[in-house]
Formats: C-alpha cells, sequence, structure tokens
C-alpha cells in the first residue's frame, strides 16, 4: 500500500507537470518565432543567473521542509511541522528579498561580465520572481511532506498558463521598441506567473489548514527546528547550486570559446541558443517526471526509513528506478526517432536548414543526457531520503567539476564546437550517478537492476513500433503526420507493454 501511495502522488505530479510542461512548449514556440535565435539566446543569458539565485536562496528548503515535515508526523509532532512552517516562511522571505535585491544592484556588472551589457535592465523583469518563488517554495516542501502532491502539481500548471498568457502579450507588446524589450516582456512575464501560482497556494493553503486544528503535539522549540532546518537544507543547496553555476559558467564560456574557435560573435551566439533555447527545453520535458518521482519518493522514503522498514524502503527505491528507466528510455528513443520532425514542425520559422541538422544533432546528444539526468536526479532523490544528503552534495559537485574541465576542452575545439557541451554534461552526469548508486548500494539491499531484463524488452518493442510505424506513416501521409501517429501509436505500446510486464505481475502487486 506504500509504495501504491507513492506512485499515486508522482502520478499527479507527473500529469500536471506535463501538461504544465505541454504548456510551457506552447509558449516557447511563439516565443522563440517572436525573438529569433538571437533573442532567444539573450534570453537563455539571463536564465543561468536567476536559476542561481534562486538555487542559493530556495532550492535546499523545499526539499528540507519535505523531508522534516514527513519525520514530524512520522512521530505524530504535527504542531513542530506548524512551527516549521512559520520559521521557514519567514527564513525564505528575507533571503529571497535580499536575493531578489542582489539581482537589481548587480545587473549591469553581471551583464557585462557575460559580454551582452544590453540585456542589464532584463535583470529588472525577472528580480520579482526570486521573492515570489522563494515563499512558493517552502509552501510547496509543505504540502508534499504532508504527502499532499496536488497543490504543488495545480500551482505549477497555474504558473505555466500565466507565463503563457502574460508572457505573450508582453513580449508582443514590447518587440516592437527592439528584440531586447522583446525578451525583458518575457521575463516580466514569468514573474507576474510566479506571483499568480504563490496567491494560489496561499489561498489553498488557508482553505487546508482546517484539517489541522486539533493536531498540536509538538516537543521541539524554535531553536532545534531552525537547527534541522539549516542543518538538512545547507548540504542539499550545495549540491543543488551546482547545476546552475555550471550553467553560469556555460553561458560566459560557450559563446566566447567558440569565438576563440573561429565562430563570429553572432553565430556563436545562435548555436548557444539553438542548444539552450530550444533543444534543453525539450529535453526538459521528460526530465521533470524524474523530478515528479523524486518529489514523491523523498517524504514516503523518510518515513519508512525512520521506521527502519527494510524491506518498504527496497520496494520504494527499485520501483521508482523501473519506472523512470522505463520513462526516459522511452523518451530518447522517441527524440532520436523523431527529432528532426519535431525540430522542423515546431521551429520552422526560426531555424534555417543548416541550424536545423545542428539541432538535430544536439537533440541525439540530448537524448543521452535525458537519461543520466534522470537517473541522477532519482539517485539523489533517494538518498536524501535516507538522510544522506552531503553524499549527494559530494557526487554532484564532482560530477560538476568534471563537466566545466571537459566543456572547456571541447567546445574550444572548431570540430566539435557547440556539441562538446552535450558531450561533457553526459560524462558529468553519468560520474554524478555512479557515485549516488554506489552509496545507495552501501546503505541499502536495492539494485537498479530490478526487472531490468523486462525494461529492456519494453524498450525494444517500443523503438521498433515507434520506427517502422514512423517510415509507414511518412510513405502514406508525409512527415507531418506521421510525427502525429507515430507518436500515438508509441504510447500505445508503451503503455501496453508497461501494464503487461509490470502492472499484471502479481509478486509486484503483492510487494505493493
Amino acid at each position: 500500500m506504500k509504495t501504491k501511495a507513492f506512485i499515486k502522488g508522482a502520478m499527479v505530479l507527473i500529469v500536471f507537470n506535463i501538461i504544465g510542461k505541454i504548456v510551457g512548449a506552447i509558449y516557447r514556440i511563439p516565443l522563440a518565432n517572436l525573438l529569433g535565435v538571437e533573442g532567444i539566446g539573450k534570453y537563455q543569458l539571463v536564465f543561468p543567473i536567476y536559476s542561481m539565485v534562486l538555487t542559493v536562496s530556495v532550492s535546499g528548503i523545499p526539499i528540507a521542509i519535505s523531508k522534516i515535515v514527513s519525520e514530524y508526523n512520522s512521530k505524530s509532532q504535527f504542531g513542530d511541522a506548524k512551527k516549521l512552517l512559520k520559521l521557514s516562511l519567514l527564513y525564505l522571505f528575507i533571503v529571497s528579498l535580499i536575493s531578489s535585491i542582489f539581482v537589481i544592484l548587480c545587473a549591469k556588472v553581471i551583464a557585462r561580465l557575460q559580454g551582452s551589457l544590453e540585456i542589464y535592465f532584463c535583470y529588472y523583469g525577472i528580480a520579482p520572481a526570486v521573492l515570489f518563488v522563494g515563499i512558493l517554495s517552502v509552501f510547496r516542501g509543505y504540502f508534499q511532506g504532508n504527502l499532499k502532491m496536488l497543490p504543488t502539481a495545480l500551482s505549477n500548471l497555474v504558473e505555466q498558463v500565466g507565463k503563457l498568457c502574460f508572457g505573450l502579450i508582453l513580449v508582443t507588446k514590447f518587440i516592437k521598441y527592439g528584440v531586447i524589450y522583446g525578451v525583458l516582456g518575457a521575463l516580466l512575464g514569468i514573474s507576474i506567473s510566479e506571483f499568480l501560482a504563490l496567491i494560489f497556494l496561499f489561498i489553498y493553503y488557508l482553505i487546508d489548514k482546517k484539517n489541522y486544528k486539533n493536531q498540536n503535539f509538538s516537543v521541539l522549540n524554535k531553536k532545534n527546528i531552525t537547527r534541522q532546518l539549516i542543518a538538512t537544507s545547507v548540504p542539499i543547496t550545495l549540491g543543488g547550486i551546482s547545476g546552475p553555476i555550471t550553467a553560469i559558467i556555460d553561458s560566459l564560456l560557450v559563446v566566447n570559446l567558440l569565438v576563440f574557435s573561429g565562430f563570429t560573435s553572432n553565430v556563436a551566439t545562435s548555436l548557444w541558443g539553438i542548444q539552450s533555447g530550444i533543444v534543453d527545453p525539450l529535453i526538459n520535458i521528460p526530465i521533470i517526471i524524474a523530478i515528479a518521482i523524486s518529489s514523491s519518493l523523498l517524504p514516503n522514503l523518510t518515513k519508512e526509513y525512520i521506521n527502519n522498514n527494510e524491506i518498504e524502503v527496497k520496494s520504494l527505491i527499485e520501483k521508482s528506478f523501473q519506472i523512470i528507466l522505463s520513462i526516459a528510455l522511452v523518451c530518447a528513443i522517441c527524440f532520436v526517432i523523431f527529432g528532426k520532425q519535431i525540430l522542423s514542425l515546431f521551429y520552422s520559422k526560426t531555424l534555417d536548414s543548416h541550424q536545423l541538422i545542428v539541432a538535430t544533432k544536439i537533440l541525439f546528444l540530448g537524448s543521452i543526457n535525458l537519461i543520466l539526468l534522470s537517473l541522477l536526479q532519482v539517485s539523489s532523490g533517494v538518498l536524501q531520503g535516507m538522510g544522506k544528503q552531503n553524499l549527494t552534495m559530494k557526487a554532484i559537485l564532482i560530477g560538476s567539476g568534471i563537466k566545466i574541465i571537459l566543456t572547456i576542452l571541447l567546445v574550444s575545439m572548431k570540430d566539435i564546437n557547440i556539441y562538446g557541451a552535450m558531450i561533457s554534461g553526459a560524462v558529468g552526469y553519468f560520474v554524478s550517478f555512479l557515485i549516488n548508486y554506489k552509496n545507495i548500494c552501501k546503505f541499502s539491499t536495492a539494485r537498479i537492476g530490478h526487472k531490468l531484463s523486462l525494461v529492456i524488452i519494453q524498450e525494444c518493442l517500443v523503438c521498433l513500433f515507434a520506427f517502422f510505424s514512423n517510415k509507414l506513416f511518412s510513405i502514406a501521409f508525409g512527415e507531418k503526420v506521421s510525427l502525429f501517429c507515430g507518436g500515438i501509436v508509441s504510447v500505445i505500446i508503451f503503455v501496453t507493454t508497461y501494464y503487461i510486464l509490470f502492472l499484471m505481475d502479481k509478486s509486484q502487486a503483492i510487494s505493493s
């Protein structure tokens, strides 16, 4: 029953996050067409800084809150969970406000370092989002710690819909003054969407808190709760910050390395825009599944690990790996088979014929990153659920260091150029995952090889049906129809094989 509860929570997050990502993809397509490749490149220069500031001020807190609230609930310390929420709101408000002010004050310095001074005032548009996301993350962590995934899922959807509506309206109004103003409009749209999501979650909390009126048992004081929050969140933050820092280093290095290798500044910025603004968002769509599984797994695994339920811990970990491997592999297969058609369909107005070839190759390499990053995300969630966030931090920092070194070496080679950024990412993710997995094996009896043969059989079937159905429909109806029909066939085969190979397994039903 515990495994079923975990899967149910993960499915709620997955379904709503996929809907949100679809909305986000719908937003990205006209955004790319409005701003162009160079405009998207400038848009993506701002984002790594925004992500880093969010990671420093926010990232560790929701995960820590989710984990600690789950611990308190397992011991019936519901009053301590409420104290934690109030303390976290105060802490995140102060830290996020300071971070937001930092972005505004340092905008010109950051833009100058990035080699594009004109984008400095775009940071003013994204700065309010830092404050809103900080407070928003506290509520999300609290709900997830109470094993309630729906509020987080719905707030994500509100966020994406708000970005779609307000972002495109502002871009359309501002773009007539120049591309850089269009970028500012897009970033202001993000701030507005985060504010709407915050309002939604706050109202949800006011309605939901009535369910906890008589649950006030408390044994800890504010000092002890604060100490536990810091001890849990700091390692998670330090581990999480490596991703945005690496992205910032990429934004500082990649364009300059491409210019150093012989490309013009405009071409280098366009290549960066293709990878970070067009391909990366496509790859990130399946990554949300890994994030959803990790978010649902963390409080469930924490509860069972504290109660020394080794059988349930093993079941939760192995089921997580089995689900993410099945989904990540099939998504990677679809990107390999349908990649060029997807890019051609959605970005025909943005990419010329040469850029389309480049984007297709980057997407092929990104499919490998998709698998490795999904495994890294879930393995990190496992270790955090087991209270081993220090080990996760070390693994991610090591992998990020390797990625940065390889990026410098590979991107500066003209024959490899932008593809080096993807190759270095794959190596870094792989190393981090291997370290995580070694630690998981050390502290549990769970293994990633559980039902691996069935996963491989499933992926082979999906690959064969996807490939031949795509070719068949392409000959009969053309590429656009074949993309749609081939995608439907792939989904049907995946769902059917998953049901036959996993859900009909009696032993799996018993362990659930």
